[in-house]
């Protein structure tokens, strides 16, 4: 190294250790002022600084945001922008295709490396590859792929991302920013490149690569049949001319870019790793043992996932910006520019395969909480290319005004990527099984993905294409019985639709149609369980006890008439109300079933159908086992208990004892629950005998006892489950109750009067609570009348 270079580096290791604004201004100045030839050997130093590689600790830039320090955001956005001076340098050095950098194996994706470690060459790295003695692989990149490694590689090593917005912090921005620039969205051509002056090494086609110092190794052979790409079907024009043209090195550079976020992002489980590889020296060896190797599973975070979204969105604008109405299918070609053949082969031949393998792993791994929202939405929005176009609408209203029409044109799509739609959805129904759909989180995901699959044409069009794909199960008695495996391929069913099995799903996969029994048995236990849920729901809000004591007496003034389900505000419970409705309105017209038959319809007449004989009422007869009514309550019969062993039936499970010792709500005030419990308590111990006595006598002062006074039980009134005798003659002791002061709306109500009294009438705390106890014991007084006459 010249004494010219160790000056630029020792230059570059001062400024690292300035603060960000310094660091940047002076790496920039390092930049302009020092030579190509320097700058070569310093570029690992300045990328390994930035994005933490080895011992570097990096910038961070997952935590740098607007919000928190708005002048380093924009430096550093400047700086490491798709025009910033950083990636200026690395475009001039692009325009020496002799230059290359070795990028640590070990920091690939797992699929790829274990294939590397095998011997084989994953298809993406077959230019990159050099193998030297001992069977030691190093990978050589130019500047444009090396810098790109380095900022995709960096989202894999940040844990416990929370990203509010993503426009305020710097990462995403600059994805975003990379995004437009090399996809442009409102561009005929992409942005130009330094004039090349030897050939581009393509991502497909080269079998030679050079090593630093010019050597030349020759590459394992390679075989297999490949999708056409834009590169492939530039091979030709590679091999008979000497410089490629300068469209070609655009596409060439903005298809790079896409390539390393999917092989870094989308490419860390592979579900067929054995059909990564090209080797006919590893032909022979099975199935089994290829995948015994892979025992680790790559989670990515919420962020990334979110990313991945941004980057899915912005494909599908793109795509849909091309010169003609492209609907990317790998089995057809039309005469195109370099640019929109590049747009048609991104997402068959680029995306495709491992935006599957990503979802399929999510769907199959992901804890069942509410941040499956996320990957949730990244396959709703690859599977609506028709959302993304800003040309003509893609969607239209119907007659009614309400229901979006899906446009024939997007046939081609729906049926290039069945499996996305057919068999990610029998997944995710295997998902919703094992979901608690009284959570609001969770039915509202249903609720989202009945909606997508409930517009207009969509389902007739995935029946067509389902139907001409697979013609012989179709075909089989009238009836969609069978399955279609991955090594079974019918005569009669299609080419093209064997061809996506095999690319997309392992082998042995068998294939289940998407409108097809299994299929249709798997959403009816969806409905049931929609069923018993709104059942659940309508029950709990049913069997609210009717409120005596004060709380019935305040509840027609500081009561509203939504009721609360379990921890769910009034509010809430309304939402999740509309949420399981629509989800069987919108499955149901899916899957041509009676929506009548999982429809609940409220009863008016609650109190007979639930304050009474709550477990064996008509309204849950269809849910509820056989039981039968005894001293203590209810008790299974032998049909019951058959029917709970098998799980044919079963009870709802609910709160049934003292409302007093429910757990505390959302909606009431926790310290306050606590103390008027314990002070009701006191009272209703110390003085027990006696509110009895008086609250069992028949005349007047009986009828104002009942006013105050209220069982959790009335005696009229059955319970809802085996009770012990003790603990039923408890729960029909007259107590004081006075929670329902604690509910976060009664509380409200009263400041607000207080508020009102002050300020009209100037009335004081102290004036105020004795108002209010005189206004009970007068209202009190009259009603006992009232009930007396």
């Amino acid at each position: 190294m010249t004494t010219t270079g160790n000056s630029v580096l020792s230059r570059l290791q001062l400024a690292y250790s300035r603060p960000l604004l310094q660091r940047c201004n002076e790496i920039e100045n390092v930049i302009h002022s020092a030579g190509t030839q320097e700058l070569k050997n310093a570029l690992p130093s300045i990328l390994s600084n930035i994005f933490g590689f080895g011992s570097e600790v990096g910038w961070q830039l997952h935590s740098i945001s607007r919000g928190y320090n708005l002048q380093e955001f924009e430096c550093a956005r400047r700086f490491l922008g798709s025009e910033g001076p950083l990636l200026s340098l690395v475009y001039n050095l692009q325009t020496d295709v002799t230059l290359m950098y070795e990028f640590p194996l070990h920091h690939i994706p797992g699929p790829s490396r274990q294939i590397i470690e095998e011997g084989n060459i994953p298809y993406f790295y077959i230019n990159k590859l050099q193998t030297q003695g001992y069977g030691s692989h190093l990978i050589l990149l130019s500047a444009f792929e090396y810098y790109m490694f380095h900022f995709a590689h960096c989202l894999l090593n940040w844990q416990n991302l929370a990203w509010n917005n993503l426009t305020d912090n710097l990462f995403p921005c600059l994805l975003d920013d990379y995004l437009n620039y090399f996809l442009p969205l409102n561009k005929s051509t992409l942005p130009p490149v330094p004039h090349q002056q030897s050939p581009i090494r393509s991502p497909v086609i080269h079998s030679k690569m050079c090593s630093p110092g010019g050597k030349t190794t020759t590459s394992p052979r390679t075989f297999g049949l490949l999708k056409a790409s834009f590169i492939a079907s530039q091979k030709q024009h590679s091999q008979n001319s000497s410089v490629l043209g300068q469209s070609e090195a655009e596409v060439w550079r903005s298809e790079t870019l896409l390539q390393i976020f999917i092989e870094f992002w989308l490419n860390q489980n592979a579900i067929d790793s054995d059909k990564s590889m090209i080797s006919p020296t590893h032909m022979y060896m099975s199935h089994q043992h290829i995948f015994s190797h892979f025992t680790e599973h790559f989670m990515p975070s919420l962020e990334h996932v979110r990313l991945v979204r941004m980057m899915i969105k912005h494909v599908h604008h793109f795509v849909n910006t091309a010169s003609h109405d492209i609907i990317p299918s790998p089995y057809q070609t039309h005469p195109m520019s370099p640019l929109d053949e590049f747009k048609r082969s991104i997402i068959p031949n680029m995306l495709q395969k491992n935006m599957y393998a990503f979802l399929r792993h999510s769907f199959d791994r992901w804890p069942l909480d509410n941040s499956f929202r996320m990957v949730l939405e990244t396959w709703l929005t690859y599977i609506q290319p028709w959302r993304y176009t800003s040309r003509l609408p893609s969607t239209r209203r119907d007659s009614e005004g309400d229901t979006k029409l899906v446009e024939e044109k997007w046939f081609t799509f729906i049926e290039d990527n069945l499996l996305f739609y057919s068999v990610l959805l029998q997944e995710f129904f295997n998902r919703v099984k094992r979901m608690d759909l009284m959570n609001l989180a969770n039915s509202h995901m249903l609720y989202r993905v009945a909606k997508v699959f409930r517009l207009e044409n969509l389902d007739s069009m995935l029946r067509q294409a389902e139907q001409e794909m697979c013609t012989s199960i179709y075909r089989s008695s009238g009836h969609m019985t069978r399955d279609l495996g991955g090594s079974y391929l019918s005569p009669e069913s299609s080419l093209m639709f064997h061809s996506q099995i095999s690319d997309l799903e392992k082998p042995g996969f068998q294939y289940t149609l998407m409108f097809g029994e299994k299929t249709l048995y798997s959403v009816k236990q969806v409905l049931q369980q929609l069923q018993q849920v709104k059942t659940q729901i309508q029950y709990q809000q049913g069997s609210k006890p009717v409120r005596s004591g004060l709380a019935g007496f305040f509840s027609g003034l500081f009561d509203d008439n939504s009721v609360a389900v379990g921890d769910l505000t009034p509010n809430d419970a309304k939402k999740l109300h509309k949420f399981l409705d629509e989800c069987i309105k919108n499955l149901c017209f899916i899957y041509d079933l009676p929506e009548t038959k999982y429809s609940i319809t409220t009863n008016n007449t609650q109190d007979n159908s639930y304050h009474g004989n709550l477990s064996y009422n008509t309204d849950l007869d269809d849910t509820c086992p056989d039981i039968t009514e005894t001293c203590n309550g209810v008790s299974l019969t032998d049909i019951g208990r058959y029917q709970v062993i098998n799980k044919m039936k079963r009870f709802e499970v609910m709160y049934s004892g003292d409302p007093d010792l429910q757990p505390i709500r959302s909606y009431e005030n926790a310290t306050t629950v606590r103390l008027l419990h314990q002070f009701c308590s006191y009272i209703n111990t110390q003085f027990s005998n006696e509110i009895q006595t008086v609250y069992e006598r028949r005349d007047l002062i009986g009828r104002l006892a009942q006013v105050y006074f209220a069982p959790a039980i009335p005696r009229d009134k059955k319970p809802s489950s085996p009770i012990s005798g003790k603990n039923l003659d408890e729960l029909r002791r007259p107590k004081l109750r006075l929670r329902f002061l604690a509910s976060y709306s009664t509380m409200l109500y009263l400041a607000i009067l207080f508020v009102f009294l002050n300020v009209w009438l100037g009335v004081g705390p102290l004036q105020y609570v004795l108002l209010l106890l005189g206004c009970t014991l007068f209202f009190g007084f009259l009603r006992a009348l009232v009930t007396s006459s």
